[in-house]
């Protein structure tokens, strides 16, 4: 019995420091030390009984996999807490409304959001009225390209300062229900990357401007 007592008490201090270490929350531009503290418990909550197998945190990494994990449940909390800077994105496919709501709400206050697009699958969602381009049309604040060839612009990412969201998962209505990835990185080294590589993408001379 008094061994009993004594596992409870462990694991009711364990518990209360759980809760103290997760308690940040990201306020202003994301805070990429209360991220990763913080994205833990928000995944618990989002696939249940299957986050020891959806889940890896590994220092300035989070790794979550599809469809256990459904990557709205990562992008929209994290575009809903960036208050200021940009968002540069490099979608594939984008159908996903709740995400485009998100970026729709990030550049009402202030954010400056890119979107860059693969030709033939922004082009596809239009014929099959899948697209979510309409919803930000006339914002000051977001621009959109398009790539001006057939050849595959195969990226699902987006940046904004201190964050990169990588990863397989298409930002799109059906991406919940496939096996995919989705990664997030606070190191400064792939967060450069990928925005030099969206800048040599964006201002390639043949890009359609959307707006």
């Amino acid at each position: 019995m008094k061994l009993l007592r004594y596992l409870f008490v462990i694991l009711l201090i364990s518990g209360i420091v759980w809760g103290v270490q997760h308690q940040d929350q990201l306020k202003g531009a994301v805070n990429t030390t209360a991220l990763m503290k913080q994205f833990t418990p928000l995944q618990q909550a989002a696939v249940g009984n299957h986050q020891h197998t959806s889940t890896r945190a590994l220092a300035n990494h989070a790794l979550y996999y599809t469809p256990e994990t459904n990557p709205e449940r990562v992008d929209v909390p994290l575009i809903n807490k960036i208050e200021s800077g940009h968002i540069d994105a490099a979608f594939y496919s984008f159908t996903d409304r709740p995400t485009a709501e998100a970026l729709v709400a990030a550049a009402n206050r202030g954010v400056k959001v890119r979107i860059y697009r693969d030709q033939q699958q922004f082009e596809e969602e239009h014929s099959r009225n899948s697209s979510v381009t309409d919803m930000f049309a006339g914002n000051q604040n977001v621009q959109i390209r398009v790539k001006g060839s057939h050849d595959l612009m195969h990226l699902k990412a987006w940046a904004t300062e201190g964050l990169l969201r990588d990863g397989s998962s298409n930002v799109s209505a059906a991406a919940k229900h496939q096996d995919n990835s989705v990664i997030l990185s606070s190191n400064n080294e792939e967060i450069t990357a990928f925005e030099d590589k969206f800048e040599s993408m964006w201002d390639r001379s043949d890009n359609v401007v959307i707006q």
